[in-house]
């Protein structure tokens, strides 16, 4: 699984403006293949802060929202919403990849069994 954290700013005057656009982005994003979860959160301290967590279960599906309509929409109405430009961090689960090793691992043991077998 793949976990993004961005962190957004907003100018205190288009804050409503963004917060509609960002509602609009959960329920487009939500909808999409792939999509364990995606929510904004507001800072208790810095309410103009909004933190966007998002978990995808590959990178395919990931990738695949970078590329909708919907984000290409988003991303042209957000820039001028934004005191500061966006900030982003990107995360893989580690059952993730030892899932993907343990897998690979079954494979390679599968393949070794078969190749060692023989017809009488």
């Amino acid at each position: 699984m793949i976990t993004v954290q961005s962190t957004f700013f907003l100018i205190r005057e288009t804050k409503s403006e963004a917060v509609d656009l960002m509602k609009e982005m959960v329920k487009h994003s939500r909808a999409e293949r792939g999509c364990e979860s995606y929510e904004y959160f507001e800072g208790l301290t810095e309410t103009n802060q909004i933190v966007l967590l998002q978990e995808w279960r590959d990178a395919e599906c990931l990738q695949d929202h970078y590329q909708s309509q919907h984000m290409e929409k988003f991303l042209s109405k957000l820039g001028s919403l934004l005191e500061r430009e966006v900030t982003t961090r990107s995360y893989v689960t580690q059952e993730d990849s030892d899932l993907r090793r343990a897998k690979a691992n079954q494979i390679k043991k599968d393949s070794e069994r078969k190749s060692s077998q023989t017809l009488h």
